[in-house]
């Protein structure tokens, strides 16, 4: 998501895509996890069926409740972190745009200001010495 800068320049250069990458990977384990929750029932169930009258029943059916609870809650955090990790992304591309913008100065879209035909904000991170 971000690459060391070298050379005088300190700090990282975020990717903008890999962030954005990384936070639709959270979205899909968000996603994914009710479906996974569901593939636990049928072994349990089977469990609890099989072992009828015995009070080891009861606790893999309390266990089973437990593990559904925080397999939820869990899923919720990590969408929430996606949430967080799209809207820092979010923020950042909207940041550097402004940027950007202040550096080009009143040019229309397309036109580099005399003498730049690389922005500082647009050049990779080679340019100012980074990896």
């Amino acid at each position: 998501m971000s690459t060391p800068i070298g050379g005088a320049t300190r700090g990282f250069w975020i990717e903008p895509n890999e962030v954005h990458k990384a936070a639709e990977a959270a979205r899909k384990v968000a996603q994914d996890l009710p479906q996974d929750i569901k593939a636990l029932f049928t072994p349990t169930d089977a469990a609890v069926v099989g072992l009828a009258g015995f009070h080891v029943a009861q606790a893999i059916d309390d266990c089973l409740e437990a593990w559904t609870k925080a397999l939820r809650s869990l899923a919720g955090l990590v969408d929430s972190a996606a949430d967080a990790v799209g809207s820092s992304n979010k923020s950042f591309t909207h940041e550097e745009q402004e940027r950007r913008k202040t550096f080009l100065g009143p040019y229309a879209p397309g036109v580099s200001p005399p003498g730049l035909s690389h922005p500082y904000t647009s050049a990779p991170p080679s340019a100012n010495g980074g990896y």
